[in-house]
């Protein structure tokens, strides 16, 4: 009895959609994986950072190039509400 082994090969759009699902699920457990300690400093520090951006002077603002606006919109911001950590 003679036995075959066939290799299927998928094509790059699977290829490419399997590994945004895995990237996808990987993502979704990162932010499992990641100790409450951590997470807890992080947010601290994002108050921290939010409050001192909105205490600073619109000339200090204009240096490093953020509108008053921009500080407004980002101080309403959650602290739990992290965008661009971890990316």
């Amino acid at each position: 009895m003679e036995r075959t082994l066939t290799c299927v090969q998928d094509s790059p759009q699977q290829l490419a959609k399997h590994q945004s699902q895995k990237q996808e699920q990987a993502d979704g457990l990162s932010v499992f994986r990641t100790p409450w300690r951590v997470r807890f400093a992080r947010w601290r520090q994002l108050r921290r950072e939010r409050y001192a951006l909105q205490h600073l002077s619109d000339d200090l603002l204009k240096d490093i190039g953020i509108s008053r606006e921009a500080v407004r919109k980002e101080a309403k911001r959650p602290f739990w509400d992290d965008r661009g950590w971890r990316r």
